[in-house]
């Protein structure tokens, strides 16, 4: 090749370069880049300004823009260049188009192929009989087939599911793919027919229009449809609409409005319809569910929340809400460096058979305030507290109470143990306003405190053979000198107490400042952790405390003047294997040994399995002022059967106040979702509910939901 030969063809290669890759408005910051180019073959036509290039051609420039054929013919004068064979053109975004002839020309910013494949950036595939590319602007296809599934479509692959329409395109402008007579076909065999259907596309995380619907059946109402509308109001806020279709003529209709600002979110979910209920005709009810959240001044967050319905067991019933009390609320918190300041207000709405008005607790309000203040010596730690609250309806009581509490510790490391000073006063005032038990105390009262413990605790550190151990023991003393009013005082704040090694050695163990009394005690108790034991790392504690002086703690189960001893405390947790654990915890009488309180838990976790199981059992509360008798065992198991293929069982047995044993409510459901090409989500669940409360009866109810990638996500990641 002559000289002048050499400088034309690098003159026609150039432009060539340019023409094809980058044309229009963005030419110019994108020749920038390198332009790689190779191929076989190269012929110039200087004559008639042709460029062709054969064998495996390739141009591509960074960062995704590229053309590969076996044969590329280029013409300077016109700008169009023909691509044939094997042809395939990543577009400037990614998408991936395969032909075996592409004409380009404006500058290479358009394409027309015949027929033509797409694989997009998210991998769901475009086919069409035609298609013609602009850059920035659409994709349009004639003949069209799409899937979102992720198969080898441009090999032969059947996806699980697409959409046969006269005409598709992509609308890069609107984020959108709009179809024109769409047939929906799931496996080959077609299910619905729209002259119409657009969707958003991979790019796009919210967009509106209608969800893919849930259809259940159940014992209590019949057949149920639920078809949701999602509304993108704007960037910060979005609406959900779900009416609910029974058989029976029942008719709900759920709406779900969220917005978040830069320091506060709000979440409105409102419940309404004409339903059933049993024994009675057709009623209105509503319910309200609103929750408020922001920040406020230095470090203040604040929640409101209203939970309120009209009728108590509707939400239930249908699904919609399975709470058995809905609280409103008033709540403000603010941590600083050394305080910690709540102030609360809220009402309790009671849901069960049981509850009445008397059984609706209020607070209105209570302040607390804890501040860490400035200690006379460097390793001393002291502590304010101060509360004051107000409830009502607590079980019949109105009460007021203003509390105070100043508690210091200081700690002595020493070659004989780490020996601790705690030293704890209290102030308290009550009026008890309402009673509901005539012969108890109604009126004013005030109370003072002072607890002193020593305490004293040494870990001691182990090893045989190839085992190792740490056991500590720990001791301590505690007295407490107190106004002792606690037959007077409704225990309302202790009632749900559980003694527990976290709590038995606290100056005050019981919550609240409701059951404080004179006396000495002592509390000691030894934990273990061993290391590479047969059963794995092993831990456990077992303990107790001993009343020295002061009378029988009344309002206890099972004590008397001659019963010093609290119950025995005893747990141990294992881990024998790096996928198994369980844990036991008890509370043991301490003449017969008998278990009065139990608590376990067994995890097997792996790749494809979780089970999880846990069980509670009462047999005797420790006040008796709630002595009720409750057990209950839940399992839950979550088995990936195969790729994409979960089976979820949960079961619940419960015994309540001395009751059966009984399956109170199980549920075994199946989903199918990679599996089936990660584009179609199957959920087949069946319930089995015995929970029976004035007119929700005992059911069984099967659910099915489709959910088809695109058509039919509220919220998803763009891409």
């Amino acid at each position: 090749m002559s000289v002048s030969n050499r400088i034309y063809f690098i003159y026609v290669l150039i432009a060539f370069f340019i023409a094809m890759c980058w044309g229009g408005a963005v030419r110019a910051q994108d020749e920038r880049q390198p332009v790689e180019f190779s191929a076989d073959h190269i012929t110039i036509n200087r004559d008639s300004g042709t460029l062709i290039a054969s064998g495996n051609v390739l141009f591509s420039q960074e960062p995704r823009m590229s053309l590969q054929a076996e044969r590329v013919e280029y013409n300077r004068e016109s700008g169009q260049a023909t691509a044939i064979g094997n042809v395939v053109f990543t577009d400037h975004v990614g998408n991936i188009h395969f032909a075996e002839r592409f004409e380009l020309d404006d500058q290479f910013s358009r394409a027309f192929a015949e027929p033509i494949i797409s694989r997009m950036t998210d991998k769901s595939w475009l086919q069409g009989k035609s298609g013609e590319y602009i850059k920035d602007e659409t994709i349009h296809y004639k003949g069209a087939i799409y899937t979102p599934c992720d198969c080898d479509f441009a090999d032969g692959e059947t996806p699980v599911w697409r959409l046969e329409s006269t005409s598709s395109h992509h609308d890069s402008s609107t984020q959108s793919v709009y179809h024109r007579n769409v047939r929906l076909k799931i496996l080959d065999v077609p299910v619905l027919y729209l002259p119409y259907l657009s969707h958003p596309d991979w790019t796009v995380a919210r967009r509106s229009g209608l969800l893919f619907p849930n259809v259940s059946y159940s014992s209590d109402h019949g057949f149920s449809y639920i078809q949701s509308y999602y509304h993108v109001i704007d960037d910060t806020s979005d609406v959900e609409i779900r009416p609910y279709l029974f058989n029976d003529a029942d008719l709900l209709t759920n709406v779900t409005y969220r917005k978040l600002w830069d320091a506060s979110d709000l979440h409105i979910d409102a419940t309404g319809g004409v339903v059933e209920s049993v024994g009675q005709a057709k009623r209105n009810v509503v319910a309200a569910m609103v929750d408020f959240r922001t920040h406020l001044g230095e470090g203040w967050k604040v929640r409101a929340r209203l939970n309120r319905t009209s009728q108590d067991t509707f939400l239930r019933r249908y699904d919609i809400n399975d709470a058995t009390r809905l609280k409103s609320q008033f709540l403000a918190e603010n941590v600083g460096d050394n305080t910690y300041s709540r102030v609360e207000s809220y009402d309790i709405q009671g849901l069960e058979r049981a509850d009445t008005n008397d059984r609706e607790p209020s607070v209105l309000p209570s302040v607390f305030h804890e501040r860490y203040l400035n200690s006379p010596r460097a390793d001393m730690i002291t502590r304010l507290r101060i509360n004051a609250s107000q409830v009502d309806n607590d079980e019949g009581y109105d009460i007021s109470r203003w509390s105070g509490e100043l508690y210091a510790l200081e700690e002595f490391p020493s070659n004989l143990g780490l020996i601790s000073l705690e030293a704890r006063t209290a102030l308290q005032f009550h009026f008890i306003d309402e009673n509901p038990t005539q012969n108890t105390y109604t009126s004013k009262l005030g109370q003072v405190n002072a607890s002193f413990g020593l305490g004293w605790e040494q870990p001691y550190y182990l090893n045989f053979r190839d085992m190792g151990a740490v056991i500590q023991p720990k001791v301590k003393l505690i007295n407490i000198n107190a106004t002792d009013d606690a037959d007077n005082i409704p225990n309302r704040d202790s009632a749900d107490f559980h003694l527990d090694e976290a709590n038995l050695f606290l100056l005050h163990r019981y919550q609240g400042q409701d059951y404080i009394q004179s006396g000495t005690h002592v509390a000691g108790g030894v934990s273990a952790n061993l290391i590479d034991t047969t059963l794995g790392d092993v831990s456990g504690f077992l303990g107790a405390s001993y009343r020295l002086s002061g009378d029988a703690q009344s309002g206890l189960n099972a004590t008397n003047d001659d019963q010093n001893l609290s119950d025995i405390l005893a747990s141990i947790r294992a881990a024998p294997h790096q996928n198994l654990r369980f844990s036991l915890a008890g509370r043991f009488n301490p003449h017969n040994f008998s278990l009065n309180e139990t608590r376990a838990s067994l995890s097997w976790i792996r790749p494809g399995t979780k089970l999880i199981s846990t069980y509670t059992r009462r047999s005797e509360s420790y006040f008796s002022a709630a002595n009720l008798l409750e057990e209950e065992l839940k399992i839950g198991l979550e088995q990936l059967l195969a790729e994409g293929i979960t089976l979820n069982i949960n079961q619940t047995y419960d015994r309540s106040d001395g009751g059966d044993l009984r399956g109170d409510k199980s549920t075994i459901g199946i989903d199918f979702s990679r599996g089936l090409q990660d584009c179609l989500t199957i959920s087949i669940q069946y319930t089995r509910d015995e929970t029976s409360d004035r007119d929700i009866r005992p059911e069984d109810k099967i659910s099915l939901l489709l959910n088809f990638k695109y058509l039919g996500d509220a919220v998803r990641n763009a891409q």
